[in-house]
């Protein structure tokens, strides 16, 4: 998906947005943190915890709300 840069007047991807890259970053980091504690669970215990952590991952990085340009409305 590609959004529009005011500031460099073109089209970017969606992924090269310092946004993007910044909840990349704190996704990384989370997944960092909940790692190392799944060493020292259980199997069952480390498979659930990661679901859940690629669940809310995904959902973390695709709810960004973007705003994509629009026609202004004449009143």
């Amino acid at each position: 998906m590609y959004i529009y840069d005011q500031r460099a007047n073109k089209w970017i991807r969606l992924r090269a947005t310092p946004e993007y890259r910044r909840r990349k970053r704190m996704i990384r980091d989370v997944w960092i943190v909940v790692g190392i504690p799944m060493i020292f669970m259980p199997a069952g215990i480390v498979l659930a915890v990661a679901l859940l952590a690629t669940f809310l991952s995904f959902s973390f990085l695709d709810e960004t709300p973007y705003r994509f340009p629009t026609e202004e409305k004449n009143d």
